[in-house]
């Protein structure tokens, strides 16, 4: 398979991560720009944009996209931890969602040399991913806020044990 749109988001790699951050700095739904610095708003682009290029590439299944996604589950818990609230992540990943839907459909056609089906179901691969990253993001919050909270999809983090767990602890 030809890697068609992983050399072309590579060469672009710059030019989208700045219109994100535009984006970024312009909303108002958001203070990430303010408590974080440059470096640590864009540091998980690069390999975002890899594992974005690689799943339309590839023609990626749905459960390959779920995978994909997990394998960037680094970012929300990196987000919990820097104070970013659950929205303002989905914000984040929902401007992420419209700079790259606007660069593919600027840039892709020449990709697809202007098959619109191939650019269709690029563009369908790209929000599938977007839609994971932000479940992805939902559990990472859940799991790491008290009381844990249970979900359908998920096995992480494992469950804390208590005392009343064990049946020897268990007060009569």
């Amino acid at each position: 398979m030809p890697q068609q749109f992983t050399t072309l988001i590579r060469k672009q790699e710059e030019a989208i991560i700045r219109a994100w951050v535009d984006e970024m700095y312009a909303e108002r739904r958001t203070e990430l720009p303010a408590i974080l610095s440059y470096e640590q708003l864009v540091d998980h682009f690069p390999d975002a944009l890899l594992e974005i290029a690689q799943i339309i590439d590839q023609l990626a299944t749905d459960d390959e996209i779920i995978e994909s996604a997990r394998r960037l589950r680094a970012h929300a818990q990196v987000r919990f931890h820097q104070g970013a609230l659950i929205d303002e992540v989905a914000r984040e990943l929902m401007i992420f969602r419209k700079v790259f839907s606007d660069f593919l459909w600027r840039e892709g056609i020449s990709a697809t040399e202007g098959d619109l089906w191939e650019l269709r179901d690029a563009l369908r691969r790209a929000d599938r991913f977007v839609d994971e990253l932000i479940a992805q993001s939902v559990v990472v919050y859940a799991a790491s806020l008290r009381p844990p909270v249970e979900t359908r999809t998920s096995v992480w983090p494992p469950p804390r044990r208590r005392r009343t767990d064990f049946p020897e602890n268990r007060q009569r």
